[in-house]
């Protein structure tokens, strides 16, 4: 466990829960000019004599199929620390084992070694656990869920990975430092460079969309190429609604249609985003006894009902979860309040406080929702600070 926090660091901390979020300099605004609730369903009308005109005995086409995927909403550019599966398990980056792939039930029991290697981008897809290995330069490996038959795919430093049913999509550095983005089969036969000197920011429907100094889409089998923001972007996530992503410069999460118009406001200030299914789910600013505090939210953009899952204890413990007695806002503003006893610095000239608590992005996993977080619970309950939770129900430590 890392030890927290001498006296410099507390005040950049106390900086950071006063004048908002870690990446964003903006106060949290649902209310601002264009951010009310929307519906994309709004403006679709149905005409009922189209279907009445058909001649008879003429069946209707089959419906469109989705393309399967690996992965659930915004969870791959969150870092793909966890993912769900058709099997009923999740699979997880573990914090209780070193960082390495486990598999678990929902509820945390059945909890199952596949891999010693150090995951992260983790897709499941048709019995393989695809993703990329921190122990071994970010290059890409699958495993079957079983824990068999593990291989590496694709060497090279890689990130943004998404595994859908035509292949895997990723960016690759080459020897300049410079990202390209790449499709290769599941087995990683056939890479072929899609777009070079991008980064990759999602996949969806045969199109890649790239960044991030502006957000653009490529369209793979017409060679078609649009931007669509001319912003600095990240946390991007695409589904039939639209495009969802977090405008970094300004300090807005936005929305717009696939085709790049209906650009608008969803939610001013926030950090650590992920959209999936209609929520979005992000780190705010809230105030509770002790001061300023970061909260993680969910969102439904539809109705703008937010819910706030965890509210992160802003102040100080100890190693074996005991308070010592500081707030982060004493520290801040009232140091006269603070013992004494308490600010005297160690051998190296450090002022050690204690530990604090952090959280960051949720990851969803069908009506289940995780995050990698810091708690004070879990040094009480586990022994050491940084755990798996899980926030749908209440909070459970479940790694």
């Amino acid at each position: 466990m890392k030890k927290t926090i001498i006296y410099s660091v507390a005040i950049i901390i106390l900086l950071v829960l006063f004048t908002g979020c870690s990446r964003s300099n903006s106060d949290i605004d649902v209310n601002a000019e264009n951010s009310e609730p929307f519906n994309q369903l709004e403006n679709l009308q149905t005409d009922s004599s189209t279907t009445n005109s058909q001649p008879p005995n003429v069946s209707e086409p089959p419906p469109i199929q989705a393309e399967r995927l690996g992965f659930e909403g915004g969870n791959i550019g969150a870092g793909g620390l966890v993912c769900g599966a058709d099997d009923g398990f999740i699979y997880y980056r573990s914090e209780s084992d070193d960082w390495k792939l486990y598999r678990a039930s929902p509820d945390g029991l059945e909890k199952t070694k596949i891999s010693d290697r150090k995951p992260s981008n983790i897709n499941v897809f048709d019995g393989l656990v695809i993703f990329l290995d921190y122990g071994d330069g970010f290059s890409i490996y699958s495993v079957r869920t079983d824990g068999t038959d593990e291989k590496k795919l694709v060497e090279g430093y890689c990130s943004n990975l998404y595994v859908a049913e035509s292949g895997m999509y990723f960016d690759k550095r080459d020897d300049d430092n410079k990202s390209h983005i790449y499709r290769a089969d599941l087995d990683g036969g056939n890479t072929t460079l899609l777009f070079p000197e991008a980064s990759l920011m999602y996949y969806y429907d045969g199109k890649i969309y790239f960044g991030a100094a502006q957000l653009g889409v490529f369209d793979i089998k017409s060679g078609e190429e649009k931007i669509l923001v001319d912003t600095y972007v990240y946390n991007v996530s695409v589904d039939d609604s639209g495009i969802y992503y977090w405008a970094v410069d300004e300090g807005e999460f936005r929305f717009i249609n696939l085709d790049g118009s209906n650009d608008r406001l969803i939610l001013r200030g926030g950090d650590f985003f992920n959209y999936s299914g209609g929520n979005l789910y992000y780190m705010g600013i809230d105030v509770n006894d002790n001061g300023p505090c970061h909260v993680i939210n969910k969102l439904d953009i539809t109705t703008g009902e937010t819910i706030t899952l965890i509210e992160e204890a802003n102040e100080f413990f100890n190693a074996h979860g005991e308070w010592v007695g500081i707030t982060f806002q004493q520290i801040y503003q009232y140091q006269e309040t603070i013992d004494p006893e308490l600010m005297i610095p160690n051998a190296q000239g450090e002022i050690e406080i204690g530990w604090s608590e952090s959280v960051s992005y949720v990851y969803i996993s069908g009506e289940y929702l995780f995050m990698r977080s810091s708690l004070r619970e879990s040094i009480i309950q586990n022994g050491r600070l940084d755990c798996i939770a899980r926030l749908d129900s209440g909070v459970m430590l479940w790694d």
